[in-house]
């Protein structure tokens, strides 16, 4: 039997994939981002320590000689 594109119940869908109406499903996205955002944009705030810093500075001068 031939291979079909349907799309079943349960089934993740793609980036980017269009529903059975033509419009791109962004929901799953949508609560994703918002989601990672609430957990994450307090983090992503803080200042970088100041001994990661030295380290970072310590490399890149190391590399360069």
């Amino acid at each position: 039997m031939g291979k079909t594109n349907q799309k079943k119940p349960g089934d993740p869908a793609k980036a980017g994939a269009e529903q059975e109406d033509g419009e791109v499903d962004n929901a799953f996205d949508l609560w994703l981002r918002r989601g990672l955002h609430q957990l994450y944009d307090t983090v992503a705030k803080e200042p970088i320590p100041d001994e990661l810093l030295r380290m970072i500075e310590e490399d890149q001068r190391a590399k360069k000689e």
